[in-house]
């Protein structure tokens, strides 16, 4: 039987800053199960064990890391702390929205440090651009199938302790994902096809919401420039689930790609990407772009690319509301990104990303879309394709 070790699983991170790094002092120790202990040497900034560190870990043995170092220095309001309160309205006290807790994440034994610090660095970065909001937590798969495994059975001790009312039957490990592909894990798609996804619990069922974030060690890597970016468009579905705080209601049908929540973020009861993954990749791509040490050019560069889904969408007759994401055709993703730049050219990032969403669940998403946005959405797309239907030279000189 393995053991792992899992030093790296457990940490909560505080956001709000660049600068914010996990520092372990001297001698920490800390104490797993029964008569188990880590003693982690001092690494300064970083929680790799030195040489000397002796560890003995039971299997799916879990560690918390206090972080008693952390730089926790206000910035735009968008740093947390320990406590777990939240500045929005929740029902039944269950917290959702606006929060002030930090972020906890949850590693594979066989994820690397350099692959936890990256990803808790751009994790902390679309908290400092966008806000705290959550709960929020963050997965990270390794390379491995058995790694996977061992995340899944933390995942499901994870559940079972925040909310004892989580169903350990269907939404924990079952059945055989990784070897016949019959059942259901949270990560068993990860070590071989890569992932990047954030799941929103929010459901009258439930005793605790959460989103999670899960990234893998492919497509991309940590290694990649694009991981980064790919976090910051994770991370900015966490903000527009945040903005909705009814929770889900069964109805029935068996389908988890229809809800209530869907109707109020985007006038439909189907979840389609248009405006959502639109929005994402367009805050995403925008904001990497201004990070130190991005090329100058990244963003035009990103939307020319982009732009080369216009064609195909423009000839294919449907409205961008309509299409799913088994589009395979043309990258509905690439569109709904340049029809945010649209909106926001024919409006401000602040009205879409702010005063658009604030209202989103109080006037619905028609309403709030005309009145923000001067138009219907059906209208709004209209004018879009019209617009769109001339060459990229002209299409970029909206740009900020």
């Amino acid at each position: 039987m393995k053991k792992y070790v899992s030093i790296l699983l457990i940490l909560t991170m505080c956001g709000g800053s660049d600068d914010a790094l996990l520092t372990i002092e001297d001698t920490t120790t800390t104490t797993v199960a029964d008569t188990t202990t880590i003693t982690i040497q001092d690494s300064n900034t970083n929680t790799e064990s030195q040489d000397t560190t002796t560890t003995t870990v039971a299997d799916t043995t879990t560690t918390t890391i206090q972080d008693s170092n952390m730089n926790t220095e206000p910035q735009d309001s968008n740093t947390c702390t320990e406590s777990s309160t939240s500045d929005s309205s929740s029902s039944n006290n269950i917290i959702w929205g606006k929060v002030t807790s930090c972020f906890e994440v949850y590693a594979a034994p066989d994820v690397t440090q350099q692959h936890i610090d990256v990803s808790v660095e751009w994790f902390n970065k679309g908290i400092e651009l966008w806000g705290n909001y959550g709960p929020a937590e963050l997965w990270i798969v390794g390379k491995s199938n058995d790694g996977s495994r061992a995340l899944d059975d933390i995942w499901c001790d994870v559940r079972v302790e925040k909310d004892p009312t989580w169903n350990t039957k269907w939404d924990c490990l079952n059945g055989d994902p990784y070897g016949s592909g019959d059942g259901w894990s949270q990560f068993y798609r990860c070590p071989d096809q890569g992932c990047s996804f954030v799941s929103t619990y929010i459901r009258e069922s439930l005793g605790y919401y959460f989103s999670a974030m899960t990234m893998s060690a492919k497509y991309p890597g940590p290694e990649e420039d694009d991981y980064k970016k790919v976090i910051l468009h994770e991370y900015f579905h966490i903000y527009q689930a945040a903005q909705v705080s009814q929770p889900e209601i069964d109805d029935g049908d068996g389908d988890w790609m229809t809800s209530n929540r869907n109707y109020i973020e985007t006038g439909d009861y189907v979840q389609r990407p248009w405006i959502t993954e639109g929005g994402a990749e367009y805050m995403a791509t925008y904001w990497y772009s201004k990070q130190s040490g991005v090329s100058e050019g990244y963003f035009e560069e990103r939307m020319r690319w982009k732009a080369e889904s216009l064609p195909g969408y423009l000839s294919d007759g449907r409205s961008m509301r309509e299409v799913g994401y088994d589009n395979n055709s043309w990258n509905i993703y690439d569109v709904g990104t340049w029809f945010v730049a649209y909106i926001i050219n024919q409006t401000s990032e602040e009205t879409f990303r702010i005063d658009f969403y604030s209202e989103l669940e109080e006037l619905g998403f028609e309403a709030a879309f005309e009145k923000h946005f001067g138009k219907s959405a059906d209208a709004m797309i209209e004018e879009f394709n019209s617009w769109a239907n001339q060459p990229v030279d002209v299409l970029v000189e909206i740009l900020p």
